[in-house]
């Protein structure tokens, strides 16, 4: 069974990851809400990645940030928000890293 893909985050990140067909997406506001559902789907093995709002994740609680940097399934990819602004977060080849215990862009 192939794993899915969950996106959590406002309307433009939404929108984008609906046109590209991405069927489990989730528009949430920053704050309880966004925590609420993110500690449910990370919690759902259906998943394998899961892609928020990179500047919703700097306000969660530091117990969810814990646990979501210890965890090796689901990746769980922090993307800018729609003005293209970065904020905080590990760099993709960081999260592949991290859950298949190698580094790929290595030779």
């Amino acid at each position: 069974m192939a794993e899915k893909i969950a996106v959590i985050g406002d309307s433009p990140l939404a929108t984008g990851f609906r046109m590209a067909g991405v069927p489990d997406v989730f528009v949430v506001e920053r704050g309880q809400a966004f925590e609420d559902l993110l500690k449910k789907i990370i919690e759902n093995p259906e998943f394998g990645i899961v892609i928020v709002n990179e500047a919703y994740m700097k306000d969660i609680d530091w117990r969810l940030k814990k646990k979501i940097s210890n965890i090796a399934h689901p990746v769980v990819i922090g993307v800018p928000a729609f003005s293209g602004e970065v904020e905080e977060g590990e760099s993709i080849n960081a999260l592949i890293k991290r859950a298949l215990g190698f580094d790929i862009s290595k030779k």
